[in-house]
């Protein structure tokens, strides 16, 4: 087992490359339900509420951390939408959804790697997960009403996002209440959720790709500039995370950079599935190989800057 573990944890670009290679051969991967991506995405999250235990939450910024939040995942997303409405509006949509989704609930392990502040990236994971349920609808609520929304792309009511929401966040903290007390599971799980976020990250990137094979064999030119367009708005993500945290210690500041840069791409990607059209659904899931190469981008930032 530990040998696996090690194996999954060190290759995780591999990985979701392999389930992309699964999700275009495997037959029967595309007959499974789009609530199967919810499910998953709920697992994803109850598996991260155990790194709660780490504590260190006397010491938050709560103020900054709201603050952050409604920067990163409020404004910074209208900006993108705005930018590429203009320019590249058939992917306007995506850009949307992809800038608004929380920050990955693997934050707090990515912060411990680059020697960041772990308690403040595990209450910006966590506050952007609470909101996500109001701010995703919002965001399509605004874009609906000044009929700026593609009819071809943008499908669900913003009760039907935040239903999802609510089942792929609140459910899981709530579930998580009750078994956390459990301590041989609770150990269990501690120990092994990056595994298993892993392993459930792939799964919902074989499921997409699985659903949307036709769509994606047919343009497969368009796969290049879905993850180009991926990385550039990365790239804007992690600059406005270290702008924000400009006066705090250089800890803070590799937290705030590293929140901002790693989103929860598999949630946009679940969200994709089952709400919004085939080009939203596939530029999303081009943005989680785009997400996995995040590691080395941010690496080459943190030593520029001189940080980490």
């Amino acid at each position: 087992m530990s040998r696996f573990r090690s194996l999954v944890e060190n290759n995780f670009t591999l990985v979701l490359l392999l389930s992309g290679a699964a999700g275009m051969l495997l037959p029967g991967l595309s007959q499974l339900p789009n609530e199967a991506a919810v499910v998953t995405m709920a697992l994803l999250m109850f598996v991260a509420c155990y790194k709660l235990r780490d504590g260190g939450f006397s010491t938050i910024r709560w103020q900054d951390v709201g603050l952050f939040c409604l920067l990163r995942y409020g404004l910074i997303p209208v900006l993108l939408w705005a930018i590429a409405y203009s320019l590249i509006p058939s992917y306007a949509t995506g850009i949307l959804l992809l800038a608004t989704v929380p920050a990955a609930v693997s934050t707090p392990a990515l912060v411990a790697l680059y020697n960041g502040a772990v308690p403040a990236a595990f209450a910006i994971s966590i506050l952007s997960q609470l909101i996500t349920p109001f701010m995703v609808p919002l965001q399509f609520t605004w874009l609906t009403h000044f009929g700026l929304a593609d009819d071809g792309q943008v499908v669900p009511a913003p009760t039907q996002l935040f239903i999802t929401m609510v089942w792929s966040i609140f459910v899981p903290m709530l579930i998580y209440g009750v078994t956390r007390y459990h301590k041989r599971s609770a150990d269990h799980i501690y120990d092994n959720g990056k595994l298993y976020a892993i392993l459930l990250v792939a799964f919902v990137i074989a499921l997409v790709i699985a659903k949307q094979r036709d769509v994606i064999l047919s343009n497969l030119p368009e796969l290049a500039v879905c993850y180009s367009i991926a990385m550039i708005c990365f790239a804007v993500f992690i600059p406005v995370g270290w702008w924000f945290s400009r006066k705090r210690p250089v800890a803070e500041r590799i937290t705030y950079t590293t929140c901002s840069a790693f989103n929860n791409v598999a949630l946009s990607v679940s969200l994709a599935l089952l709400h919004f059209g085939p080009e939203v659904v596939v530029f999303v899931a081009i943005s989680e190989i785009a997400w996995a190469c995040l590691p080395t981008l941010l690496g080459y930032f943190f030593r520029w800057k001189k940080a980490g």
